[in-house]
C-alpha cells in the first residue's frame, strides 16, 4: 500500500450534513471481492473529527491505538476526537489480512500505515484550502490541534471551517508521513479513548442492545452444535404463560419472550431428545484412546521448519531421513512426552446476539471479531443479496478468539427470520456459553532430542497429536503439509543450528475447536520451551546459558531473554526450595521473553515473581502494550494452573463459573514488564504475553528440585498458596 487513493471520498457525507470531510483510503487489489475502499474519517462544521474504527474493541485497545494514527498525521484536536464502532464493510477491511477482522494481532500491524497515510492525506487537503481561500502558498501553511495556520498574518481557521472547501478537492497520491521524532500520540500517554463510556455504563455491549418492542431469546442446546434433537414437550411450552416463539435453530430452540427470565424457564423446560451427536459417548478416556490411536495409526503430516505466527511465514527444513539418521547417531539421546487440555475461553461476556428482519432487509448486532464473515453466512443462510444484509459491531467483552467464530449469530438471525418486523436478542446463559463452546484443542507430544559429546543439540524430532481446527472447521489446507493450528512452532526455528523435524497426527475427535489466544502458541511454547529446558538439563548446561547459544544468529530475541534474565536475578544465590525458569515466544513482529521464581514445598506451590520483557517495534500506546502483557500472562497463568475442561457421555463437564478456577488478586503474584524500544516496525502485542507462562512457571518448578512437569494444569500436581 503506497498511495491515499481518490476513490469513495464522500461517502460519508450524508453521515453528518453539510461542510463534512470525509475521506477514504485505497487498498490494494486482492484475489477475491478486489479492492474495497470507505470513508473512515469524517470532519464535522464544528471541526470535530468522527473517525469509525475499522476494528472490534474487546478491551485490547484497537480504538486507542488506531485513532492515535489518523489523530498524529491529521494534526487535530485529539481532546475532541470522537471514535464510533463499525459495521461489515469492505470498506474497512484490514490490509495485512484482506479481510474485516480482529484476529490474531494484526490490528495495528495492518493499519499502521494505511490509517497515518489516510490523516495524512486529510491534512495536506485541508492546508490546501486554506492556502486557497487566503491566496498564499500552501508551504505557508501549518497546522496545530485541529487548526490551519499562516504564521505570517497570524490568521487561523478551525477545520470545521474548511472541511466543505477541502472535500472539493483530489486526494494526494502521495504525503509525507511525520518523523517519528515529531509524534506527539503516538508513543504517548493519555486517557483512553473508551474509558469513559465503560466507566459510566454508556458503552453499549452486545448485551445491552436494546430495541422497541425487542424480544428476547434464551436457548435450549444440543450437547454439540450439529447434533440432532427434538423436544418431546414442544407444544407445552409454547402454551406457556409469556412465551411467544419457540424457533427450530441449529443445535437446540430458541424461545422468544418479551423477558429474558421467561425464556430462561421455558428453554429449560424443553425436554430435549438426542437424535444423534457427533461426541456420542466420549469422555476423558475415549480422549486418551484417541490420541493413542493417532501416534500409533495416523499417517505424520510434516510441517516445514517456519514460523506461522506470521502473516507470511518462511519455509524451510524438514529432511525426516537425515534427522532420524541424527538422532541415530547421537551419543545422547533425550525423549519426553507432554499433555495439555482442551481449554475453554470463559469471556466475561457470553455470547450473544441482537437480529431483525424488515422490508427485505436482514440486520445483526452483536460482539463480534468476524463481521465480514458474518454477514456472509448470513446472507446465504437467509437467501438476500450482500447488500441487503447489515452487520453492526458493540463492543465486546473479551473475545479471546470465541467471538471470531460465525456459530452464535446464526440462532439470533434464525430466530429473527421466524418473527419477521421484530428484533430479536438472543442471550446466551453461561452453561450455554460454555457447553457449546469451540475449545483449544487438548495436544500430546512426543520429542526425542539427539546431544553431542560436547552437550551441544544436535537434532529435534516433535510429534503432536490432536484435533484440527482447520479440520473441524472445513477449511483446506496445503496437501501433504501438517495444519499449522497445531504443529507450527512445535520446535523453535530461532534455535539453530539444529536439525529439526515437526510432525501432526490428526486425531478422530469431532469436540468444537477453535481458536483460543495465541493459537499455535498456547500449547506449542509449553512443548518446545519445555522440553529445550530438559535438553539443557541433560547437557550440564544452564538453561538459560544454553538458548543464549542456540540464539547466536537471532539478536533481537537474545535482547529480549537476556532482559528477562536480569529481571528475575537469574544468577542470584537462591534457597532451598527456591526455582527459576526462563522462556520466550516470537513471531516476526514481536519478542516476549518471561521469567519465573516460585517456591515448593512438597505440593505448596507459592509463585514469587513474574517478569517479562518485551519488544514489538514502534509501540503507539505503551501503556496499552504493558496492559496487554500483564493481562496475557494472567490468562496464561490461569490455565497453566487450573485450566482444563473434562468431558463425560458426550459433554463437557463444566457449567458455570464455579467450575472454572479463575485467578483472584490474592493468587496474582507480582508482575513486571519491561518494554523494550526497537527500530523495529509494530508487531503484534495482544497474544504475546499468554504462551511463555507455562513453559517459565514448569520450568521453575523443575529448578526448585520439585520434578519435571510434563502435563497441566499444574493443580493436578500443587496447591497454589500466596508468597
Amino acid at each position: 500500500m503506497s498511495r491515499v487513493l481518490n476513490l469513495s471520498r464522500r461517502e460519508m457525507l450524508h453521515g453528518l450534513g453539510a461542510g463534512v470531510l470525509a475521506l477514504g483510503f485505497g487498498f490494494p487489489a486482492r484475489a477475491q471481492g478486489g479492492a474495497g475502499f470507505g470513508a473512515m474519517i469524517a470532519i464535522a462544521p464544528d471541526g470535530a473529527v468522527h473517525f469509525t474504527c475499522p476494528s472490534s474493541e474487546m478491551g485490547q485497545g484497537t480504538q486507542e491505538a488506531l485513532a492515535r494514527l489518523i489523530a498524529e498525521e491529521l494534526d487535530c484536536d485529539w481532546a475532541r476526537m470522537q471514535v464510533l464502532l463499525p459495521w461489515a464493510d469492505r470498506a474497512f477491511i484490514n490490509p495485512g489480512m484482506g479481510k474485516q477482522m480482529t484476529a490474531n494481532s494484526a490490528t495495528t500491524v495492518g493499519y499502521f500505515l494505511p490509517l497515518r497515510r489516510a490523516g495524512a492525506a486529510a491534512r495536506a487537503m485541508l492546508i490546501q484550502a486554506g492556502a486557497a481561500r487566503w491566496g498564499v502558498a500552501a508551504d505557508q501553511i501549518s497546522t496545530q490541534a485541529g487548526e490551519v495556520i499562516h504564521a505570517a498574518s497570524g490568521r487561523r481557521l478551525t477545520y470545521g471551517a474548511l472541511a466543505q472547501d477541502a472535500a472539493r478537492l483530489p486526494v494526494p497520491g502521495d504525503v509525507a508521513l511525520k518523523s517519528p521524532a515529531d509524534f506527539r500520540l503516538i508513543g504517548g500517554k493519555s486517557p483512553r479513548k473508551d474509558l469513559a463510556a465503560k466507566v459510566t455504563g454508556r458503552a453499549e455491549f452486545g448485551v445491552d442492545v436494546m430495541r422497541p418492542d425487542m424480544l428476547v431469546g434464551a436457548l435450549a442446546l444440543a450437547p454439540h452444535p450439529r447434533a440432532k434433537v427434538e423436544a418431546a414437550n414442544l407444544a407445552q411450552v409454547k402454551a406457556m404463560s409469556g412465551v411467544v416463539a419457540v424457533v427450530p435453530v441449529d443445535g437446540g430452540y430458541a424461545v422468544l419472550a418479551s423477558r429474558f427470565w421467561t425464556a430462561k424457564k421455558a428453554a429449560e423446560a424443553l425436554k430435549l431428545t438426542v437424535l444423534s451427536s457427533p461426541t456420542a459417548g466420549v469422555d476423558d478416556k475415549a480422549i486418551d484412546a484417541a490420541l493413542i490411536r493417532a501416534f500409533a495409526e495416523k499417517t505424520p503430516l510434516p510441517f516445514p521448519d517456519f514460523d506461522f505466527s506470521t502473516m507470511r511465514p518462511r519455509a524451510g527444513g524438514g529432511d525426516k531421513p537425515a534427522v532420524l539418521a541424527a538422532l541415530a547417531a547421537a551419543p545422547r539421546r533425550v525423549e519426553a512426552e507432554y499433555d495439555v487440555p482442551y481449554l475453554a475461553h470463559a469471556a466475561m461476556e457470553p455470547l450473544n446476539c441482537s437480529a431483525i428482519l424488515a422490508d427485505g432487509q436482514l440486520t445483526l448486532r452483536g460482539p463480534m471479531q468476524s463481521p465480514e464473515d458474518v454477514r456472509a453466512l448470513a446472507a446465504k443462510m437467509a437467501g438476500l443479496p450482500l447488500d441487503r444484509v447489515r452487520v453492526e459491531v458493540t463492543f465486546l467483552g473479551g473475545g479471546f478468539g470465541r467471538k471470531w467464530a460465525t456459530d452464535f449469530p446464526i440462532p439470533a438471525m434464525q430466530a429473527a427470520m421466524a418473527v419477521p418486523g421484530r428484533w430479536v436478542k438472543l442471550i446466551w446463559t453461561r452453561e450455554n456459553d460454555l457447553a457449546m463452546d469451540q475449545f483449544r484443542p487438548a495436544y500430546r507430544v512426543k520429542s526425542v532430542a539427539g546431544i553431542g559429546a560436547d552437550g551441544a543439540l544436535v537434532a529435534i524430532h516433535s510429534r503432536i497429536a490432536g484435533q484440527s481446527i482447520n479440520t473441524y472447521h472445513g477449511r483446506r489446507g496445503f496437501p501433504g503439509m501438517a495444519d499449522p493450528t497445531a504443529a507450527g512452532l512445535l520446535i523453535y526455528g530461532c534455535y539453530a543450528p539444529v536439525m529439526k523435524l515437526m510432525e501432526f497426527h490428526e486425531a478422530d475427535l469431532a469436540i468444537p475447536v477453535g481458536f483460543w489466544r495465541s493459537v499455535t502458541m498456547s500449547q506449542n511454547a509449553f512443548f518446545a520451551e519445555s522440553f529445550i529446558d530438559e535438553v539443557a538439563r541433560a547437557a550440564g548446561r544452564d538453561p538459560y546459558a544454553y538458548r543464549r547459544d542456540l540464539l547466536a544468529g537471532e539478536p533481537r530475541i537474545a535482547r529480549a531473554l537476556d532482559k528477562a534474565a536480569a529481571m528475575i536475578g537469574w544468577d542470584r544465590p537462591k534457597a532451598k526450595g527456591v526455582g527459576r525458569g526462563i522462556a520466550l515466544t516470537y513471531n516476526e513482529g514481536h519478542v516476549c521473553a518471561q521469567a519465573v521464581e516460585v517456591r515448593v514445598n512438597k505440593r505448596k506451590l507459592a509463585i514469587r515473581r513474574i517478569v517479562a520483557a518485551f519488544d514489538c517495534g514502534v509501540m503507539v500506546d505503551p501503556a496499552g502494550v504493558e496492559s496487554q502483557i500483564s493481562g496475557g500472562i494472567i490468562f496464561g497463568l490461569q490455565a497453566a494452573l487450573w485450566g482444563g475442561v473434562s468431558f463425560a457421555e458426550g459433554r463437557p463437564a463444566i457449567s458455570n463459573f464455579n467450575d472454572v478456577r479463575l485467578p483472584g488478586l490474592a493468587d496474582v503474584p507480582p508482575i513486571e514488564v519491561a518494554l523494550i524500544p526497537s527500530g523495529a516496525k509494530p508487531g503484534n502485542a495482544g497474544e504475546a504475553g499468554t504462551p511463555p507462562i507455562a513453559p517459565a512457571l514448569a520450568n521453575a518448578i523443575a529448578d526448585a528440585g520439585a520434578g519435571r512437569v510434563r502435563r497441566l494444569p499444574l493443580s493436578q500436581r500443587f496447591e497454589l498458596e500466596n508468597a
